[in-house]
Order: structure tokens, then sequence, then C-alpha cells
């Protein structure tokens, strides 16, 4: 049995982790500066290429692979085909936790793979499991993974642990290209320049989507301006 000084120690230190994990984010000022300064694949450490990729957290958009993904972030990456039924699906990557520097969060990887190689890869899928919101994952063959190994890494979803604010990502992007209202509060900052989408509102923790910039338009502004009637249909009232 553990003795109870120790047991008040580290609830201490659990104290201590939670009242600090919302300042990492805002780490830019005053002393702490150097110290940020150094720290690598951060979230706003982003780069777009002349050739239209872009760089962020160690991958370059437009042109890594998956073996490549798997390379920088470990075995630990969850590979698989998600879709609903009736739907070819998408492959996905997910790395839960991910550390983004001193930022920890959630990263979905998407890849660019033909509705074709989607759809055999399904069929041939041994088993599946169900998801939120109607989705089911299938599993892979292991057959087909010297294939999946080769997709194109087309995008990234970052959920950080603490909540981002606007002001967050106003403070380490800048001003915004153009804002998409989505209800209830809730928004999303378009940056074309470095392929960033940023949803940010007071019922979520906030995402940044990331492209390459050659594809924003069509991989997050189409799909956007697509979804807007839908919000503004389910956020109208009903009519007596």
């Amino acid at each position: 049995m553990k003795h109870p000084i120790l047991l008040a120690l580290g609830a201490g230190l659990l104290v201590l982790l939670a009242a600090f994990a919302a300042p990492l984010w805002h780490m830019v000022r005053g002393s702490a500066a150097p110290a940020a300064a150094q720290a690598q694949g951060l979230p706003w450490q982003v780069q777009a290429g002349a050739d239209g990729t872009l760089q962020v957290f160690g991958l370059t958009l437009g042109r890594d692979t998956l073996a490549e993904a798997r390379a920088r972030i470990g075995d630990g990456l969850q590979v698989a085909l998600v879709a609903r039924l009736g739907e070819v699906g998408a492959l996905e990557a997910l790395a839960d936790p991910f550390a983004a520097g001193f930022v920890s969060g959630r990263l979905v990887l998407a890849f660019d793979v033909p509705p074709q190689t989607l759809r055999r890869w399904r069929e041939h899928a041994p088993r599946s499991q169900p998801m939120d919101e109607g989705l089911r994952r299938f599993e892979l063959l292991a057959a087909d993974r010297d294939e999946i190994s080769r997709s194109a890494l087309a995008g990234l979803s970052f959920v950080p642990a603490v909540r981002l604010t606007e002001a967050d990502v106003r403070q380490r992007f800048g001003a915004p290209a153009a804002e998409v209202g989505l209800g209830a509060g809730a928004k999303v900052l378009l940056y074309p320049a470095i392929g960033l989408a940023a949803t940010v509102g007071q019922a979520s923790r906030g995402v940044l989507e990331y492209v390459a910039p050659r594809d924003f338009e069509t991989r997050l502004r189409a799909p956007l301006a697509a979804a807007k009637p839908v919000l503004a249909a389910a956020s109208a009232p009903a009519s007596d």
C-alpha cells in the first residue's frame, strides 16, 4: 500500500501539470520566448514550398507517403480505412497522443487514394468495427501493406489537448485571409497561403486542418462552401 505522503505528492503533481498545460500553448512572450523558439515541430511552424507543398510536424504534405509518415511518427500510428455504409471511404491514420513540440493532442492523417483502390481494400477487409456517427473502421489486409505504404499524404488534422481560441490562432498565424461562420459561435479562419483552416468555438477544443497550399481550394474551401447551406438549414428556427 502506498504511503499517504506519496499519494499526496502524486496528486499535487497532477494539479501542477493541469495548471501548466494551458500556458504551454501561449509560450512565446517574455522570458519564455527563447525556450519556445528552440522547440521544433510546433503547430505554427509551417513552411510552404515553391512547389505548392507544405512542411509541418516534420512531414511534407503533397509529397510524403504513409511509409515516411510512419518513420517520422513511429509504429504506434494506427492505419485503417474509414467509411460509412454505402460510401467508398478514406484511408486515415491516427496518432493519439501526438507531441507537437511542447503542445500535445491528437493527429489524424489523410491520404490521397483512388476510389477504385479504396473499394478494393474495403472488399478485402476481413472485419470492421463501428465508430461514432455511423462510421465503420475496416481492417486492412497485410497483403496490401506495400501498396498502402505508398499512399500520398494529403492532409493533417490536429486537435490540441487544451482549448484552441481565436486569439491563439491569430497570435500564431496572423490575420486570416477569410472567415466562415458555422453558427453557435463557431467559425473557420482560412489561411490559403499556408494551406490552413482553423476551426474555433466556445463549445469545442478547436482543430487545425492542414493541406498543401496547391490543394487548399479543392480540399478545404470547396467542401466548406458545400457544407454551408446544410449548416444554415440545420441552424434555422423551426416554422410553426
